[in-house]
């Protein structure tokens, strides 16, 4: 599969056109039909990552009532390497769940001390060494479902509005990967239950014959 190898990119030396074309040709990627939702996911974050020059870039799901986010794809840059299953939780980060429910974007340039992220600076932000959160919801059919992070590791990084641009246009494809996968989830389950329908009524067509045949 064709994912974009450019790493380090700087995403105020693109023009908004460079940025459209770079966001078309993932969308165009053959994988939104063919590969698994994990696979789709595991693209975008990378391709994301390169693009960007980000170190950290994520897609999470809400989950268990809107009281966990887990994390279904992230890539590192550096490491080259793709992680999931971290989880964190409402309870910890009341201020970082509202703000999700509320805010079309987070941009914290300093994470540490912007009100959405703070309540990670004694945590998460120091044990992955985070310094700027990029953080943008996921709406599907109008409900919050998740959210992609692009978080900047190490040296300070004011967010522009590239930067946001770029978010959404990830963000977006996300929402049409999670939507196509819905839809083929909805395909195989009509399929089966049309197949269910089938070895109910054969027999029963089978049996109707018989007696028909025997009445005449």
């Amino acid at each position: 599969m064709d994912i974009m190898r450019n790493p380090g990119i700087n995403l105020n030396l693109m023009s908004p056109t460079e940025l459209q074309e770079g966001i078309a040709r993932l969308s165009r990627g053959a994988y939104f039909k063919e590969a698994t939702l994990e696979m789709t996911l595991s693209i975008l974050t990378e391709s994301a990552a390169q693009m960007s020059g980000i170190e950290r870039v994520s897609i999470w799901a809400l989950c268990e009532g809107q009281s966990e986010l887990r994390s279904l794809d992230l890539y590192e840059l550096s490491n080259r390497r793709h992680l999931s299953g971290e989880s964190i939780y409402a309870r910890d980060y009341p201020n970082y769940f509202s703000a999700l429910r509320h805010e079309d974007c987070i941009v914290a340039d300093d994470a540490a001390l912007h009100p959405a992220t703070r309540e990670f600076a004694s945590g998460y932000l120091g044990l992955h060494g985070i310094t700027a959160m990029l953080d943008t919801p996921i709406h599907i059919r109008g409900n919050l479902e998740g959210v992609l992070c692009l978080e900047q590791v190490g040296t300070h990084l004011s967010w522009t509005a590239m930067h946001r641009l770029f978010a959404h246009a990830v963000a977006n494809l996300v929402t049409l990967a999670l939507v196509e996968y819905e839809a083929d989830e909805a395909r195989h389950q009509a399929r089966s239950a049309n197949e269910r329908l089938r070895a109910l009524l054969d027999p029963l067509s089978d049996s109707s014959v018989d007696r028909i045949r025997q009445f005449s």
